[in-house]
C-alpha cells in the first residue's frame, strides 16, 4: 500500500475538496491529485459494472482509462517542477479506495452531475496552467484539462443515453 503524503487527508472526499480549492498547488496538491486520478479508473469502473448498456458501459471505461493517464501527467508534472515523479498508485495500492467505495447508481441525472465535475476539472487544470511557471508541468495541466471536458462531453452522451 503506497501511503498518504505527509498532511494529506484522510478520504478520497477530502482530498478532492483540498485540490479543486487549489488556484496554484503546492506538491501536497499534486500529489493528491494524482492518488484522485489514479483513483478516478476504479471509481468509473466500478460505474460501468452497474451501467444498464454496453454503449454507457464503454463511456465510463474510457473515462477511467483516461482518469489513469491523467494521474501519470500530474506525476510529470511534479517531476518537471521538482526533479523527482510522485508514483502513481494501482488501484490495490492507492491508499483512497482502501474502504469499500459506495456505488453511484448509473442514472441520467447522475451522469449528468458527474458530466459537471469534469467540465469543472478543466478550468481546473487551466488554471494550475496559467498560475504554473514551469512549461513543460502547464502543458501537462492543459492537457489534462481538454480530456477532462472529453469526459464531461461522454457523461452528457451516456446521460442522453438513459434518458432516450
Amino acid at each position: 500500500m503506497q501511503a498518504l503524503p505527509e498532511g494529506a487527508p484522510a478520504t478520497l472526499n477530502e482530498a478532492f475538496a483540498l485540490v479543486n480549492a487549489a488556484t496554484n498547488p503546492n506538491l501536497l496538491e499534486l500529489q493528491l491529485m494524482v492518488l484522485a486520478e489514479a483513483a478516478g479508473q476504479a471509481l468509473y469502473g466500478a460505474m460501468a459494472q452497474d451501467a444498464p448498456n454496453d454503449e454507457v458501459k464503454a463511456l465510463l471505461l474510457a473515462n477511467g482509462r483516461e482518469e489513469m493517464a491523467h494521474a501519470h501527467r500530474v506525476s510529470r508534472a511534479i517531476g518537471a517542477i521538482t526533479g523527482t515523479d510522485y508514483p502513481v498508485p494501482s488501484a490495490e495500492e492507492n491508499p483512497y479506495l482502501t474502504a469499500p467505495m459506495k456505488q453511484r447508481p448509473v442514472t441520467a441525472a447522475v451522469l449528468a452531475g458527474l458530466a459537471q465535475s469534469e467540465f469543472a476539472g478543466d478550468g481546473l487544470y487551466r488554471t494550475w496552467a496559467d498560475n504554473c511557471a514551469n512549461p513543460q508541468a502547464a502543458e501537462l495541466f492543459r492537457q489534462n484539462g481538454r480530456e477532462e471536458s472529453r469526459h464531461g462531453e461522454r457523461m452528457m452522451q451516456a446521460a442522453a443515453l438513459l434518458a432516450d
